[in-house]
C-alpha cells in the first residue's frame, strides 16, 4: 500500500486517472457482443449456367453470419419484418464476396444478390435444385413465425454475367472462414443436364467444374506422391521389401511385381469392379498390418530371395486397394477424366515410390558400414517393425470383428460380382505369368515352393466375387468407422430426453427392433424418418441440427462408435453413410437403455 501511496504522489493525476478506469473496469465488466465462431458449418449450394447468366444457389446458417446485427424481438426471435436490409447485408459480405466465378480462364464480376431471405431449419426445398429454386418464388415468411436467430438459414441467389452457356466454368469458394470446420456440397449442373456433386471441407482453391486433362492429371499425381509418403505402413512395407536386398537388379524386379499388383487392383477399385461389402475395407487394413508383419519376420529368419517378388505381387494387390480407399473420396474432383485420374494416382505413387527407395538404399548401405553390422542390424530394426505392425494388425482386427459376414444372395448382383471377380483372377494370373518371364531374366524365378503363395495371390483378388450390395462407384461409408463425434451424440440424448421420450422409447430405436428395420440400409432413410416423424407431437419442429444430433445418439445406442467425423444433413452425404449394426444386440445391452433397466451412457 505504501509502494501505491508513493506511485501516486510522484505520477499524479494521471496514474489516478488510469487506476480509476481500471477499477471501473473491473466491477462494471464489459459484455462482448462479438459473434461466436459456429464449431461446424454445412454449406449446400447449386450452380448452372442460363442463357446468359450463371445462377448460383446457396444456403449457409444464420449463425455463421458474424458482423451482421440481425433485428430481434421478443426472446432470441428474429424480427422478420425488419430483416431485409440485414439479409442482403449478410448475403453480400459472406456469401457473395467469398465466391468467385471464373468463365473460359476470366474472372466474373462479383455475383448480384437477386435474392435472400430467411428459412426455417426444417424447409426441405434445398434438397434439389428444381425445389431450391421455386422456393424463391414464393411468399417469405411470415413476420409472426418465430424462428430463432441461432437456428435460421439464410437462402440467397446470386447471378453471373457470361457469354455463353457453354463456357468451362471454374469456382473458388472461400467459405471456410464461416465455422471452425465448414462443409460444402456443391451441386453442378453441365450444360448437358447432367449432376456433378462435390463434398469436400475448407476451401478446395479455384475449382474447376469441368476439368481438362492436364490439370486432373497434375492434380491426382501430386495426390497419389502426397499419399505415399503419409502413410507410414506402406513406407514400412517397402522398407521391409528392400532392406536384405538393396541392389538394383533385384530391387527393380520385386518392385515391379509389387507395381504390377498394386495398379491392377487400384484400376479395378477405381472403375467399379472391386468387392464393396462394408467389411472389405476393414479386411484390406488388417492385411496390411500383416504384410509388414510377414516381411520383417521373413527378415528375421531369412529372407529367400527368388520367391520375394511373388510375396511382393501377392500383398501389392492389397496395397493397391487401400491406396484405392485414399482416392475414391478425389475422383469427384477428375471431372470426365476418370481413368486419366486413376493413371495420374498410380504415376505418382511409383514416383514417390522411387524417391523412398532411392533415399532408404543409400542410407541402408552407409548404416550397415559405418554403424552397425547388417544381420544383427537387420534383425534389430526387422523386429522394431513388426512389434509395432502387431499392434496394428490386432487393433485392426478388433475393428474387422465387429462385422458381420453374410453370404451373397445367388441372384444376377451376384452373377455380375462373379464376372468382375473373373476378370481381376485373369488380369492378376496373367500378370504373373508375365512377370515370371521377366523374374527368369534377373534370376529372380520362383521356386516350386511359391505356388501357394500364388493361390493365395489369386485367391485375394477372387474376392471381387462378392459383388455390391450398397453401391457401384461412390463411395459408400460404414456406420462402424465413426460418421459421428461425440459431441454430437451428447447433445442428440438431451434432444430426444426433453422432446422424444413422450411418444418414442430407446428401446424402440436400438437392439433387435432398430436392426430388423435398419440394417444395411442408407442412413439417409433414418434420417428421414427421424425428421419427419420427430417428434410425434410436432413433427418436423426441430432444427437441422438436432435431428442430425438425435440420429448420433441412435447410432452411438446401437454401438456404432463416434470419431472426430461429424455428420451433416446432406442427402449426398447420408446417401453414401450404410448402417452397419452387426453389434446392436449386444450394443443395446451394454450401450444402450432399455426397459430392463439398461443405461444411456
Amino acid at each position: 500500500m505504501g509502494f501505491l501511496m508513493r506511485m501516486l504522489h510522484r505520477h499524479g493525476s494521471g496514474l489516478r486517472t488510469m487506476l480509476l478506469v481500471v477499477g471501473a473496469l473491473l466491477v462494471f465488466p464489459v459484455v462482448s457482443r462479438a459473434h461466436e465462431v459456429p464449431s461446424r458449418v454445412a454449406v449446400r449450394a447449386y450452380l448452372k449456367a442460363d442463357s446468359s447468366v450463371v445462377r448460383v444457389l446457396v444456403r449457409v446458417p444464420m449463425e455463421a453470419m458474424r458482423d451482421v446485427e440481425f433485428p430481434m424481438r421478443g426472446a432470441g426471435y428474429l424480427d422478420l419484418a425488419r430483416t431485409e436490409q440485414a439479409l442482403g447485408d449478410a448475403a453480400r459480405l459472406w456469401v457473395a464476396d467469398a465466391m468467385t466465378i471464373i468463365a473460359d480462364g476470366r474472372t466474373l464480376p462479383t455475383g448480384s444478390v437477386v435474392a435472400a431471405r430467411a428459412s426455417l431449419p426444417s424447409d426441405r426445398a434445398f434438397e434439389t435444385l428444381s425445389s431450391a429454386r421455386a422456393s424463391f418464388d414464393r411468399a417469405p415468411l411470415d413476420a409472426a413465425t418465430d424462428v430463432p436467430v441461432g437456428q435460421a438459414m439464410l437462402d440467397v441467389m446470386l447471378t453471373y454475367p457470361i457469354a455463353s452457356p457453354s463456357a468451362h466454368l471454374a469456382i473458388n469458394a472461400r467459405f471456410a472462414t464461416l465455422g471452425v470446420k465448414t462443409t460444402t456440397v456443391l451441386h453442378y449442373v453441365t450444360p448437358r443436364g447432367d449432376e456433378r456433386t462435390y463434398l469436400y471441407d475448407g476451401d478446395q482453391g479455384v475449382m474447376p467444374l469441368e476439368p481438362g486433362w492436364w490439370y486432373t492429371t497434375s492434380r491426382f499425381t501430386s495426390m497419389g506422391m502426397r499419399h505415399l509418403f503419409g502413410g507410414l505402413d506402406h513406407l514400412l512395407f517397402l522398407l521391409c521389401l528392400i532392406v536384405p536386398v538393396r541392389r538394383i537388379r533385384p530391387i527393380i524386379g520385386i518392385v515391379t511385381a509389387f507395381t504390377v499388383a498394386h495398379s491392377i487392383t487400384l484400376a479395378a477399385a477405381g472403375l467399379g469392379f472391386a468387392p464393396n461389402a462394408l467389411w472389405f475395407p476393414p479386411l484390406v487394413e488388417l492385411l496390411i498390418a500383416v504384410s509388414i508383419v510377414v516381411m520383417a519376420v521373413s527378415n528375421v529368419v531369412g529372407a529367400t530371395l527368388e520367391r520375394r517378388w511373388i510375396v511382393a505381387f501377392g500383398f501389392g494387390l492389397v496395397h493397391g486397394f487401400a491406396f484405392s480407399s485414399a482416392l475414391s473420396d478425389s475422383l469427384q474432383f477428375a471431372g470426365s477424366h476418370l481413368v486419366a485420374a486413376l493413371a495420374a494416382f498410380n504415376l505418382g505413387i511409383e514416383l514417390a515410390q522411387i524417391m523412398a527407395i532411392a533415399l532408404a538404399v543409400p542410407a541402408l548401405n552407409w548404416l550397415f558400414r559405418r554403424v552397425v553390422a547388417e544381420r544383427p542390424g537387420m534383425i534389430v530394426g526387422s523386429v522394431l517393425i513388426a512389434h509395432s505392425a502387431w499392434h496394428w494388425m490386432t487393433a485392426r482386427f478388433e475393428v474387422l470383428s465387429r462385422y458381420s459376414f453374410v453370404w451373397p444372395a445367388l441372384d444376377t448382383a451376384f452373377a455380375i460380382g462373379v464376372l468382375r471377380g473373373a476378370m481381376i483372377l485373369l488380369t492378376a494370373g496373367a500378370a504373373i505369368w508375365a512377370l515370371s518371364g521377366v523374374m527368369t531374366k534377373l534370376r529372380l524365378s520362383a521356386v516350386p515352393g511359391s505356388t501357394p503363395l500364388i493361390v493365395l495371390c489369386l485367391g485375394f483378388a477372387g474376392l471381387g466375387a462378392f459383388p455390391a450390395t450398397v453401391r457401384a462407384q461412390t463411395n459408400t461409408v460404414s456406420t462402424m468407422s465413426g460418421v459421428y463425434t461425440a459431441e454430437q451424440a451428447a447433445k442428440g440424448r438431451n434432444v430426444f430426453m426433453g422432446a422424444c421420450t413422450g411418444c418414442h422409447t430407446v428401446a424402440s430405436h436400438s437392439g433387435a427392433a432398430f436392426a430388423t428395420r435398419w440394417m444395411s440400409r442408407p442412413l439417409s432413410a433414418f434420417y428421414e424418418y427421424v425428421s419427419h416423424l420427430m417428434p410425434k407431437s410436432a413433427p418436423g419442429t426441430l432444427s437441422e441440427d438436432e435431428y442430425v444430433w438425435v440420429t448420433a445418439y441412435v447410432l452411438k445406442l446401437n454401438g456404432m462408435p463416434p470419431s472426430t467425423r461429424e455428420l451433416t444433413a446432406d442427402p449426398a452425404l447420408l446417401q453414401r453413410i450404410r448402417i452397419d449394426s452387426s453389434q446392436v444386440s449386444a450394443a443395446g445391452r451394454s450401450q444402450g437403455e432399455g426397459p430392463q433397466g439398461a443405461r444411456i451412457r
